[in-house]
């Protein structure tokens, strides 16, 4: 993933680095195969973002990552 692209998120939101790298923490330990991991991660993530997340966006980042994994065009999504 395209770190240069994370840190543009990170500046454009005002963004606390130190909630990435925890919520980074917390991806890595975490089996992103189950669905109920995956919505508590984009749950934690739209919380540090300050975004609300609709159901519908919720539901197709959660099918993307499932058939696609996690790549840089999930940015898209947001």
């Amino acid at each position: 993933m395209n770190i240069g692209k994370i840190m543009n998120v990170i500046a454009q939101n005002n963004i606390d680095p130190e909630e990435v790298f925890k919520l980074v923490d917390q991806i890595r330990t975490t089996n992103l195969k189950d669905e109920a991991n995956l919505r508590s991660i984009i749950n934690s993530a739209s919380k540090i973002a300050g975004k609300k997340i609709d159901k519908q966006k919720e539901d197709a980042l959660v099918k993307r990552i499932l058939n696609d994994g996690v790549n840089e065009d999930i940015f898209s999504m947001l």
